[in-house]
């Protein structure tokens, strides 16, 4: 028996690359994401970005998924399938990665826990990554002949050694015909490897081959809808005393659309079970290879996007890459009888002695009828195509409370105002974002509907209300600002001191009111390492405006303390800023006499602040010595009666 929880996005794909691969972080609970241009690292429970990587070079992208490599703790990925890339967590920039390069193209990284990291090339040939990033120059051999492709390779443990699997197919002939290449790989050979061919005689002659995977045997999957098992012990045994090789085992036949070859993902969850998804389905299902069994089935519909790319596994979660998303789900497994299979098996009776939480039990909210009703009435823009009607269907479904009190319901509603081109549900929106209930990843396009509406009273509500905004957001609100229109702007909305007494300070670049509304955004909780990338997408006007301000705002913003924390900019978020800004944008800032005057003040004012804490150093050793030279203070006790007034004046 088999069971999945529900399907979550883990995170958002960008359209304008394509996805590589998901790979598990051996020794961790994260997952890294590949693109052609990015490496990101995710934690499954939470969703969390931990860390991102990008390639910026001109003319170079990645062409393998990444790994990560616990011995070494260093991340590994393939730059145009000839270059090796090394890098640990700690570093900011992929462009300063150890890199190797080799003669022959490689077209796949694999990983097992407990071994070294595995290169196969283009040619077939598996070999140990220390041994070619020891000696980039090795002569490889192809194992393929010139008349071969790879279609497909994995890895799984043997003994003490490695197992490689390379399937290959032949590119110009007429009948479908492939050959499976083994190759074991020992610890610490780094000879050529020795490898055995197998034929892999499709089901029937026009059948091609749509995926495998590998543990104990290797399962294949064919246009025709057969599924193949090919027993790997018997079938090299077959081969060492020259006999014929058995065609696989027919196990199931799919469903599948008739017509081309259908797309088909397919994952082991364990020595009798696999993980599939096929094309025109949107469905996970889970399946007993011992009996060929459906044991468990899961819909995808809540998740974004369309269709199954492939699936992945780590630890108990089923990963899903989609076109637009990547998801989990968990899943559990048991072993499975003939007995549990025919309906026969029996078990006996369990008491279960409730446990006692100290409390009621929460009740779970469930919408009324009648509230679901309206709410699939608001969700369909066929029955309410109008202001007017939109607008009064939600006035009779806030009468019931706990619908704008469901994160779902109130998700599902902005996006419907934010996507409706035919009118401008203000008034609905702004008590939507009003509940606290929406957060970044949940209302896409939220921001970008209010700044199109021009409506900086409810673009500054969002921003006091929408949770978790990602640092892209961020940048994106910056530059919002730097070029709306001070007339959109109401005065009285300023809260900052736009000049100053002394100076030596410069004044504020921006209107009181528009300088109000970036330093909210500057407070919003971000990570310096997320906003460099982002930053780097604003235009040089907009960064020198940008710049100017955050040097008004260093000479001005007071040091952070635990009362003013996402009230008023602090020192240190100044900084941070100041710090991805000039990073992002380092080279055009060197180069460009224009903003020669703003980073002779950046370095001004930062040579009289490292002159004030060198001061405060001296200061704090001088009371050191006076603090060992005082008498010891008196006790709580002696002192109930007694005060004292010191004051130190800092010159």
């Amino acid at each position: 028996m088999a069971t999945m929880s529900a399907c979550f996005e883990v995170c958002s794909l960008p359209s304008s690359t394509r996805l590589l691969g998901v790979e598990p972080m051996c020794g961790g609970e994260n997952i890294i994401v590949t693109t052609e241009k990015s490496v990101r690292v995710y934690r499954v429970r939470d969703q969390k970005l931990l860390h991102t990587w990008s390639i910026r070079q001109q003319g170079g992208q990645l062409t393998s998924p990444a790994l990560y490599n616990p011995r070494t703790e260093e991340f590994i990925v393939l730059m145009n399938k000839q270059t090796i890339c090394l890098w640990t967590k700690d570093l900011e920039h992929l462009s300063k990665c150890t890199k190797v390069t080799v003669k022959k193209p490689i077209s796949h990284l694999k990983l097992l826990p407990d071994a070294d990291p595995i290169l196969v090339f283009d040619g077939g040939s598996p070999w140990w990554l220390p041994c070619i990033t020891a000696a980039p120059d090795t002569a490889v051999l192809d194992v393929l002949d010139i008349e071969e492709e790879l279609v497909w390779c994995d890895v799984t443990g043997r003994g003490e050694g490695v197992l490689a699997v390379c399937v290959s197919k032949e590119v110009k002939t007429d009948t479908q015909s492939y050959t499976a290449y083994l190759c074991e790989l020992l610890p610490g050979n780094q000879d050529t490897p020795d490898y055995q061919t197998l034929q892999l005689t499709p089901p029937d002659n026009t059948s091609t081959l749509l995926c495998c995977c590998l543990e104990e045997h290797l399962l294949s999957v064919w246009s025709c809808g057969s599924v193949c098992s090919h027993s790997l012990d018997s079938s090299l045994a077959a081969v060492e005393d020259e006999g014929v090789v058995v065609p696989g085992n027919v196990l199931h036949k799919l469903d599948l659309p008739k017509g081309g070859d259908s797309g088909v993902s397919m994952v082991m969850l364990g020595p009798h079970h696999v993980g599939l998804a096929m094309e025109g389905k949107e469905t996970v299902q889970i399946w007993d290879t011992k009996f060929w069994t459906l044991q468990a089935d899961r819909s995808l519909q809540d998740v974004p996007g369309t269709g199954v790319e492939k699936l992945y596994r780590y630890g108990d979660y089923m990963i899903v890459a989609r076109q637009t998303s990547v998801a989990a789900l968990s899943f559990s497994i048991q072993p499975t009888s003939l007995a549990a299979v025919m309906g026969k098996q029996t078990a006996e009776a369990v008491t279960l002695v409730p446990q006692d939480w100290g409390g009621p039990a929460k009740k779970r909210r469930h919408l009324s009828t009648e509230s679901s009703a309206l709410l699939q009435k608001l969700l369909d823009p066929q029955q309410t195509r109008d202001l007017p009607s939109f607008e009064q269907v939600f006035s009779q479904l806030k009468t019931d409370r706990e619908t704008l009190s469901s994160p779902a319901a109130v998700c599902q509603l902005t996006q419907r105002v934010v996507t409706e081109e035919r009118f401008w549900a203000r008034s609905t929106l702004a008590e939507l974002v009003e509940t606290g209930l929406l957060s970044g990843s949940s209302s896409p396009g939220l921001f970008e509907r209010v700044e199109k509406e021009n409506d900086v009273a409810l673009w500054r509500s969002c921003l006091l209300h929408v949770k978790d905004i990602p640092e892209a957001s961020l940048v994106a609100r910056v530059q919002y600002l730097l070029g709306l229109d001070d007339s959109l702007l109401e005065p009285a909305s300023a809260d900052v001191p736009m000049e100053t007494a002394e100076q030596d300070i410069p004044t504020c670049p921006l209107s009181a009111a528009k300088a109000a509304l970036l330093d909210q955004v500057l407070c919003r909780s971000y990570s310096g390492l997320f906003l460099q990338d982002s930053l780097a997408e604003l235009q040089f006007s907009q960064v020198m405006m940008f710049l100017r301000y955050l040097h008004y705002k260093l000479t001005s913003a007071p040091a952070p303390s635990q009362g003013n924390q996402g009230k008023v900019v602090s020192v240190d978020q100044v900084v941070d800023w100041l710090c991805a800004l000039v990073d992002a944008h380092f080279t055009q800032l060197v180069l460009t006499p224009e903003s020669r005057d703003v980073l002779l003040g950046l370095h001004e004012v930062v040579r009289q602040r490292l002159q004030f804490y060198q001061g405060l150093n001296d200061l704090d050793a001088l009371l050191a010595q006076l603090k060992d030279k005082s008498p010891p203070l008196v006790t709580k006790k002696q002192d109930e009666s007694l005060y004292s007034i010191r004051t130190i004046q800092i010159f």
